[in-house]
């Protein structure tokens, strides 16, 4: 037997004395008793490079191997990563929008309400303003669409008691089947009158006409407000 890191000399079947060298248990090399010790060293080198370059070889193809695990590994990371991101960008886009449309939204809403106020403060006032007789006219106007059959008391404020003459009530009644008759109570209202009847009445005060207004006025200012792809 060939003991580890030895040399050992056996007989030959040819009669000739030859050397056995084990090189750290990796191989063995049969050299001939003849052979120098160069030659032996340099075949010893040549095996170890051999040995070397294999060890070199399964080391690169195993880092190789490893390599692309790693690479794998990573690309589906950052797929997961990038999915994420976008799903939150449109997340906070949807977000964005949302917010940005109800501000729109709310903002359109305040002009709306800042015009219908404007136009109904300017309605009252100008119908306040009015003179004598185009008041009365108005009044005149709108009492011509009470029914002729209806019989009631008619309520104003403070001031159109006084501009109200008893004149004026007997040119309404002409021709009525039923009479309207003043009555001297002021109620507060900022103009107009309210008609009351035994079992219901009219409201024709200025009050409710421009509340009436106002919803004439609104669906108006949505569609001139409204854009294309923004509905209110």
């Amino acid at each position: 037997m060939v003991n580890k890191r030895r040399w050992d000399f056996f007989f030959s079947k040819n009669k000739s004395w030859d050397l056995v060298i084990v090189y750290e248990c990796r191989f063995t090399i049969n050299l001939p008793l003849t052979m120098s010790i160069e030659r032996i060293r340099k075949h010893i080198i040549e095996n170890a490079q051999k040995e070397a370059e294999q060890i070199i070889k399964t080391a690169e193809e195993q880092f190789s191997a490893q390599v692309d695990v790693a690479k794998v590994s990573i690309e589906k990371q950052y797929h997961e990563m990038l999915q994420k991101e976008e799903e939150r960008f449109k997340e906070n886009r949807k977000m964005a929008l949302s917010t940005l449309k109800t501000d729109y939204k709310m903002k359109l809403l305040e002009i709306k309400n800042n015009i219908t106020d404007d136009v109904l403060i300017r309605a009252v006032s100008r119908i306040q303003s009015l003179s004598y007789n185009n008041y009365l006219a108005l009044l005149n106007k709108w009492l011509s669409n009470i029914p002729d059959h209806l019989e009631g008391q008619l309520f104003v404020n403070a001031m159109d008691l006084k501009r109200i003459t008893d004149d004026f009530i007997g040119s309404i009644n002409k021709g009525r089947k039923a009479k309207i008759i003043l009555n001297k109570t002021a109620i507060e209202i900022k103009g107009g009158f309210i008609l009351k009847a035994k079992h219901y009445e009219i409201d024709y005060s200025l009050d409710t006409v421009v509340k009436n207004l106002r919803t004439t006025l609104i669906p108006k200012l949505n569609d001139m407000l409204r854009l294309s792809d923004v509905e209110l």
